[in-house]
């Protein structure tokens, strides 16, 4: 896989890792077999909980104090790592086996300089003198692209991507023979992290570096590793080369995740669900492990416990039916067989023969029925389904707006006062957002898209005003909200919702979710119980957790991470809202749940007429869930138009930068060059002419100076650029173009 490779690096043989809780002896990986080669790139991918991480930490001999190795091998350059006395083992890591850990951000001492950082490994680890430490630490800044003048900064003063690529700097700072990342790109802009995987990819063929990278984006993997294993349950389900994996995976749990990722390139209709949950590791199932949540489990899956065998050339899988895999690709591709596992779950039945029923999110199939079975009567008495009308939007197109923002501006003042005076720093103004406009209609989305600092949170907390506007208006549903007084406003909250983003910080953890979502009812004056009751076990069965009142008298902790998102979003509907904001409602969760919860969001918007705004950085989510997207830099919107535009046809050199650096699913598919200059945008600086100009590879001299014009075409396609705007044919800005080029 992956080249010629010189010798086995990493071998690890039937590995077995338990913790011991309070609730039961977790076995967390089981049996677990694996050969990493000198200078392969090897991606691990797999849902949280599938045992992952704790590979990793096995690995470097770290796991917590409740968690024991039972049995297996893991030998690293021919030594047994498990039986080496542990001042051995910390004189492996760093020198030959380094990581770059999940929480890279907060790896960094924050009251020492970062270069100090650096330096002091290498001379306690590495043996440097003083003088040599600090010529390999300069050395290291430049590999990664990092300024060497920030080796005498401190964390704060990095950004998310710097401090990244610090990280790394440190992981090769003593020349590891192999590289463990593990999440090393989770929560970053699509830019920075399309900046992070380039310098992996240098590294890995400068130095031809081993590396073994552990993530849940299938997309990450495509574009760095030349081999994937998946793991499920504690498990290895599958290995093989990186373009025959994407390309027929022999696994129905690799099936399931790849069709449950959004693919800017190649879009799906509806993105696949994997409804369910791994199992309970405490008392695994003595047969297949994923027969409970597979669409092609027969009788047997659930008596025989598949292993990991041999089905082509240089691959394996671990599935009863692997010789069949050819025609279950096939059957795959159709979204209605996922979502008839979750009906025969329900139904307490293996899903043998599955009937022709509507995935859910699908908007052009046939939705269920009263008389179907798999949809309780509850929840089919919440609101009529609302008829949408024109094409590409949600609403009707000569609808009138439920929202409008015109000319809005939020700014914010920082520093100053005593302390400031104190340290000699200055008040300085935010300029957050400036002079946005755009309407809404009901049952439309908007997507705003944007690097992080550039506005989009800070204009959805306007919208559900959270914060009020510096200057512009915003109505809502021909209201001026600037002008609402206490009475108003409790009438606007009723009807506006805002959908957080870390949804194991949107809830009280000490309140059960039947009181998280009884207080919206609350406040807004429902007295009876028993009403209240009814529409939490609607709500909660609308968003699929089902049956609602197992859920009733849990805490928040007691849920996984997607139950605790559709917790979220049941609270955000629970008033029937006519307006939602969803501010990044996927981006802390797996694949294959954060795809659940954009058909759910996605099918409740149409059913109920739900006008939302989307905010994320992926533009592969925003393509998937929204008829118009919005790209916004340093507070204004820069490109709005219908999403397959924005996409297909990009106009402003900001939006080609966001759609070329998101990774696609697909290894035979490159990235397109990120032409974009680096730097940071800084919001406390106003520009007379682009704001876009100090970092756009197409700046000509009138985008210094001059404000570019917003120019729509017949589809609504805005950009404001002057490349796109009516002047752009003029002979003076072609003359500045080939000056600039």
């Amino acid at each position: 896989m992956g080249g010629m490779h010189l010798m086995t690096i990493l071998s690890i043989r039937d590995l077995k890792v338990n913790y011991h809780t309070q609730d039961g002896t977790v076995q967390a990986v089981d049996g677990v077999s694996l050969d990493l080669d000198e200078g392969q790139h090897l991606g691990l991918i797999g849902e949280s909980g599938c045992g992952k991480t704790t590979l990793l930490k096995a690995i470097v001999q770290v796991l917590p104090r409740n968690g024991h190795i039972v049995s297996g091998e893991i030998k690293f350059k021919g030594m047994d790592l498990l039986k080496l006395p542990p001042a051995e083992m910390r004189q492996l890591r760093w020198r030959e086996i380094a990581t770059i850990p999940q929480a890279s951000m907060d790896s960094l001492n924050p009251v020492q300089r970062v270069g100090s950082q650096l330096m002091k490994l290498l001379r306690v680890r590495g043996g440097f003198s003083k003088k040599a430490a600090r010529k390999r630490a300069v050395d290291l800044f430049d590999m990664v692209g990092l300024d060497t003048e920030r080796l005498m900064h401190y964390p704060h003063e990095f950004s998310g991507g710097m401090k990244q690529r610090a990280v790394i700097a440190m992981a090769l700072a003593l020349e590891p023979s192999l590289l463990i990342a593990d999440e090393p790109v989770t929560a970053l802009d699509v830019i920075v992290q399309h900046q992070i995987l380039e310098v992996l990819r240098e590294l890995e063929r400068e130095l031809n570096l081993t590396v073994m990278l552990i993530t849940h984006d299938i997309s990450v993997v495509a574009q760095v590793c030349d081999s994937v294993s998946v793991m499920y349950a504690g498990r290895i389900v599958e290995e093989a080369a990186a373009e025959p994996f994407f390309a027929s995976p022999a696994h129905p749990y690799s099936l399931g995740l790849q069709q449950a990722f959004p693919n800017l390139a190649r879009p799906r209709d509806v993105l696949v669900s994997i409804e369910g949950y791994p199992p309970d590791l405490r008392e695994p199932p003595s047969g297949c492990r994923f027969a409970e949540r597979c669409p092609f489990v027969q009788e047997a899956c659930h008596e025989i416990d598949p292993q990991l065998e041999m089905v082509g050339d240089g691959r394996s899988a671990a599935c009863l039916r692997s010789n069949e895999m050819d025609v279950l690709r096939i059957q795959a591709e159709d979204p209605t067989l996922w979502q008839h596992v979750e009906v025969a779950r329900a139904a307490g039945h293996p899903p043998l023969n599955p009937p022709p029923i509507a995935m859910e999110g699908d908007l052009d199939a046939p939705q269920p029925t009263a008389s179907s079975a798999e949809m309780p009567p509850s929840s089919l008495q919440w609101m009529p389904a609302i008829e949408m009308a024109g094409e590409g939007l949600g609403g009707a197109v000569d609808d009138p707006p439920l929202l409008e923002m015109d000319d809005v501006s939020k700014r914010f003042k920082i520093g100053g006062g005593l302390a400031g005076l104190l340290r000699g720093d200055k008040e300085q103004t935010v300029y957050a957002v400036n002079n946005i406009s755009f309407t809404l209609r009901r049952g439309e989305s908007l997507g705003l898209a944007g690097e992080s600092g550039c506005g989009k949170s800070t204009t959805g907390k306007l919208l559900v005003k959270l914060i009020d506007a510096s200057d512009g208006q915003i109505m809502f549903d021909g209201d001026d909200l600037s002008g609402v007084d206490d009475k108003a406003l409790l009438g606007f909250r009723s009807r506006v919702q805002l959908m957080f983003q870390n949804p194991f910080e949107a809830l009280n953890p000490r309140f059960t979710l039947y009181r998280s979502l009884t207080e919206p009812l609350i406040i807004h004056g429902w007295k009876d119980d028993d009403e209240r009751l009814q529409r939490v076990v609607e709500t909660l069965d609308r968003v699929n957790l089902r049956p609602a009142e197992v859920f009733l008298d849990k805490y928040p902790h007691q849920l996984s991470g997607g139950q605790l998102q559709r917790v979220v979003l049941a609270r955000a509907l629970v008033l029937h809202p006519d307006f939602l904001v969803a501010d990044e409602p996927v981006s802390m969760l797996d694949v294959s749940v954060r795809a659940g919860i954009l058909n759910t969001t996605r099918r409740l918007a149409r059913e109920l007429g739900l006008a939302t705004v989307y905010i994320s950085h992926d533009l592969s989510l925003l393509q998937y869930t929204c008829d118009r997207i919005a790209i916004m830099y340093l507070g204004e919107i820069v490109e709005i138009g219908p999403s397959t535009e924005v996409i297909n046809n990009p106009q402003h050199p900001y939006t080609q930068a966001l759609i070329a650096a998101v990774p696609v699913p697909d290894p035979t598919i490159e990235n397109p060059p990120l032409r974009i200059r680096e730097g940071v945008p800084r919001p406390t600086e106003q520009f007379i002419g682009c704001p876009f100009a100090q970092r756009c590879p197409e700046a000509m001299e009138a985008c210094l100076s001059v404000r570019p014009p917003a120019i729509a075409d017949e589809r609504g396609h805005q950009a404001q650029c002057h490349l796109y705007s009516e002047h752009r044919d003029s002979p003076k800005l072609k003359r500045e173009t080939e000056t600039a080029r």
